[in-house]
């Protein structure tokens, strides 16, 4: 489960160091897609409150995670907003709309541990949605997979085992994504690419001098978008 492990680890120090730089340019407004149990909000070191977070995720998700939260007696942060979605009925932009979110002010999204089980297609119309409902200057980070044959062949046991793992759990991974297919569609929907990394770039960042062998799995790559 190391690749795993580190996988999850390492997207999250992505997404939120480009979350700490974003703010620290003046964005204030932080949309975690599919957000689940993201702990972000009790972790927040802004002890102003300026950054408003509005968590997305089912309504079945959110009131577990609630209730999982009262029963530990922690409360929720007063700049804590979730948003309720069903993901294959509505659009992200047309959920948010009943929340505080402000479209005319930039915001940064994550998305993450999601397309890999989402069809292409589904993951084009999410980052189109959030397109139409973010302001520009807005920024966005995702993760996702890479097709098998982009992959060292040497590296291709661990991977399968874990599609095999994934598939038994009910949620095949089936959201494989050509890095360049992906970096011209994204640009037709008009972000920018600021940063691609992948698992080589990965652990020289995040990973390297470890004596434990934890390491990213070589299939996963991470995307840092902007909206011009």
């Amino acid at each position: 489960m190391k690749p795993i492990v580190a996988q999850v680890l390492g997207r999250s120090r992505f997404a939120e160091e480009a979350l700490a730089s974003a703010v620290g340019r003046g964005i204030n407004q932080y949309v975690i897609v599919g957000a689940g149990l993201d702990s972000y909000a009790l972790r927040s070191a802004d002890p102003t409150g300026r950054l408003r977070i509005f968590e997305v995720d089912h309504p079945d998700t959110q009131r577990a995670k609630r209730q999982r939260l009262g029963s530990l007696g922690i409360a929720l942060p007063a700049q804590l907003e979730f948003v309720a979605i069903d993901f294959e009925l509505q659009e992200l932009s047309e959920a948010m709309k009943g929340s505080s979110h402000r479209r005319d002010t930039p915001a940064f999204y994550s998305w993450l541990g999601t397309t890999h089980y989402l069809t292409p297609q589904a993951t084009l119309a999410t980052l189109h949605s959030i397109a139409r409902c973010a302001a520009p200057g807005s920024e966005m980070v995702l993760d996702y997979s890479v097709p098998l044959d982009l992959i060292d062949p040497d590296k291709l046991r661990d991977l399968l085992w874990v599609e095999r793992l994934a598939r038994r759990m009910g949620e095949p991974i089936i959201g494989n994504l050509d890095p360049a297919r992906l970096h011209a569609d994204v640009a037709q929907l008009g972000y920018e690419i600021v940063e691609d990394l992948a698992a080589p770039d990965q652990v020289r960042r995040y990973f390297s001098n470890r004596t434990d062998g934890l390491a990213p799995t070589p299939a996963c790559r991470l995307l840092h978008l902007r909206l011009p």
